[in-house]
């Protein structure tokens, strides 16, 4: 046997009884044929949705032989409102939750906001830190003085011989080292494909720290990837020199560990060409 909520649903999904029950609100006590003058259908199909109606105890029929009134139950209607007011009120919970939360996040942003207004006040030269995923850090030891590290750094004949990894060629178009200065290095591979190299210095300490950016571009110096920034810091050791290489902002762990190939390669050419230069 159905309970009497789903009697009561089952009795309030069909237009036509809800607008019955309508009438009955509005007019109290009313016959079958008054009820059934709205609508296009016979007095036996009214009858059937009075049935409905009755069945689920949201009217009942008086027993005058030809005129038998009916008058709407409210306490099955109760019932259902109660019940949906459970949901609605579980709803307006959920929405005040939701509400409080969104204000949260509104603040959040607004902090977010605020610090990086703060960051670009502070300058062009500043290094935003990123995800420790997308950051390369080398660090290696060479066995010669800071100045000649820097210098081989610095200077685009020293700088030709040894930066790409082992096997590429380059030529060093353009290095004009000075904030705000532009460099373009041309590197080409063992197999003849070629491979272009552009960035901007920013920051220039010597012989301690460069910060520049670093991004590959095609022929026409149109950039094919993410512009990252690369910081090198170089750090006396008695005759010895710790560099400390890092290089943030890579769209994706594969780019990054690919540059980390490409720079230990380079590195390990460095410290070939720094024991050959302090021999002559």
């Amino acid at each position: 046997m159905a309970d009497s909520l789903s009697l009561t649903f089952s009795a309030l999904s069909d237009p036509t009884r809800r607008a019955i029950l309508a009438r009955l609100a509005s007019s109290g006590e009313t016959s079958v044929i008054e009820l059934g003058r709205p609508f296009a259908m016979s007095l036996p199909a009214v009858s059937k949705h009075l049935k409905v109606l009755e069945r689920a105890g949201l009217i009942q029929r008086g027993r005058a032989a030809q005129w038998r009134p009916c008058r709407l139950v409210a306490g099955p209607l109760k019932d259902a409102a109660d019940w949906l007011d459970e949901y609605r009120r579980y709803w307006e919970e959920s929405f005040d939750r939701l509400d409080d939360y969104l204000k949260e996040l509104r603040t959040k942003d607004k902090r977010i906001l605020r610090g990086k207004e703060k960051k670009m006040a502070a300058g062009s030269n500043a290094v935003v830190a990123d995800p420790q995923e997308h950051v390369l850090v080398i660090e290696r030891i060479f066995d010669a003085p800071r100045d000649l590290v820097y210098k081989c750094w610095t200077e685009s004949e020293h700088l030709r011989r040894w930066t790409g990894p082992r096997g590429f060629s380059t030529i060093v178009h353009a290095y004009d080292f000075r904030p705000g200065g532009h460099l373009r290095l041309h590197m080409r591979a063992p197999d003849g494909t070629e491979h272009w190299q552009s960035g901007t210095f920013r920051e220039i300490v010597p012989p301690e720290r460069i910060v520049r950016t670093f991004v590959w571009t095609d022929a026409e110096g149109n950039p094919t990837c993410t512009e990252t920034v690369l910081s090198l810091t170089f750090e006396e050791l008695g005759g010895r020199t710790r560099l400390t290489l890092h290089q943030a902002g890579f769209e994706s762990v594969i780019a990054r560990d690919e540059h980390r190939g490409g720079w230990s390669s380079s590195l390990d050419l460095l410290a070939e060409y720094l024991a050959t230069t302090q021999k002559t």
